[in-house]
């Protein structure tokens, strides 16, 4: 006589987890089309005043691939575009799980417009696996080939100088930190300390190892803001050394300010929690030094 009010209680409190996981479940699904943009601004007495109001648009952590079709890509492009950026910076991870999707990736970013220029660096998922007998190892032929292709520079441990009137900055890129062998020297080398410089890096921990007062802003992605968090405070799983140091957001390490996107796309499962997909929106502002959000 007893058991039979046990037994719904058990089947009642079954259920009530049911309906709480899949809720989970599909408010996580839905969070990946809710893409933000999130702003901030940087100033820094080294900015020149030809400089002032330029606008910078972070993309990172496409993931195209099965969960993220060339439409949403393309999507994302028109976004993007709409913002009227002045500089556009690719932060790597175009793809997931297969480098043959970076083809039908680049197709559509080939379409991003930006006057100052648009740069890409390579994250971990842009490197394709070969063997050749009993070795192997990665190769990023393929992402390069379609960057190239798009007609966007790419910064693998590469520099540039974007001009403005009579002034520039330096815009650099290093190698994945995971997969390839990161060299600053290219960005930092020929600068002095009143140059306003920007370093992309797919990982942000590389900002532990930058030389005191060498890179002004890096900009970054890689962890997903945490992809599934608790309430967008912690994350359980992040792919960094440092922590939550690096999850998302504003990040002050020595003299140097670094912004870490959360990213567009997810790696499995394609659900996230409390961490919105994001277009970073960077505005310089010459003037004394501050990083902060508008």
């Amino acid at each position: 006589m007893n058991l039979r009010p046990r037994r719904w209680k058990w089947w009642l409190v079954g259920l009530a987890v049911l309906v709480v996981v899949a809720a989970l479940l599909g408010s996580g699904f839905a969070e990946t089309y809710r893409v933000e943009i999130k702003r901030f601004t940087v100033t820094s007495p080294d900015v020149p005043a030809a400089f002032d109001g330029t606008r910078i648009a972070l993309i990172t952590d496409i993931h195209r691939g099965a969960f993220f079709s060339q439409g949403r890509v393309g999507r994302l492009v028109e976004r993007v575009n709409s913002l009227k950026p002045d500089v556009v910076v690719l932060g790597g991870d175009y793809v997931y799980a297969d480098v043959d999707y970076e083809a039908s990736c680049f197709a559509e970013l080939a379409s991003l417009e930006a006057p100052l220029g648009r740069f890409a660096v390579l994250g971990n998922h842009d490197y394709g696996e070969y063997e050749t007998g009993d070795t192997g190892g990665t190769d990023p032929t393929s992402a390069i080939e379609a960057i190239k292709g798009a007609g966007l520079t790419l910064l693998d441990n590469q520099a540039i100088w974007v001009m403005k009137a009579d002034a520039r900055i330096r815009v650099g890129g290093v190698a994945d930190y995971d997969e390839g062998i990161p060299q600053l020297a290219p960005t930092i080398g020929g600068t002095s300390p009143r140059d306003f410089v920007i370093l992309l890096s797919h990982n942000p921990d590389i900002a532990e190892d930058l030389p005191a007062g060498a890179v002004d802003l890096m900009l970054s992605g890689h962890t997903h803001g945490g992809q599934v968090t608790f309430f967008g405070l912690w994350a359980p799983h992040l792919p960094s050394k440092y922590g939550q140091k690096y999850r998302t957001g504003l990040v002050t390490t020595g003299s140097t300010t670094v912004i870490v996107s959360n990213g567009v796309g997810t790696i499995f499962p394609p659900i996230r929690l409390f961490a919105r997909p994001q277009i970073v929106e960077v505005t310089l502002r010459s003037g004394p030094s501050t990083a902060l959000r508008p």
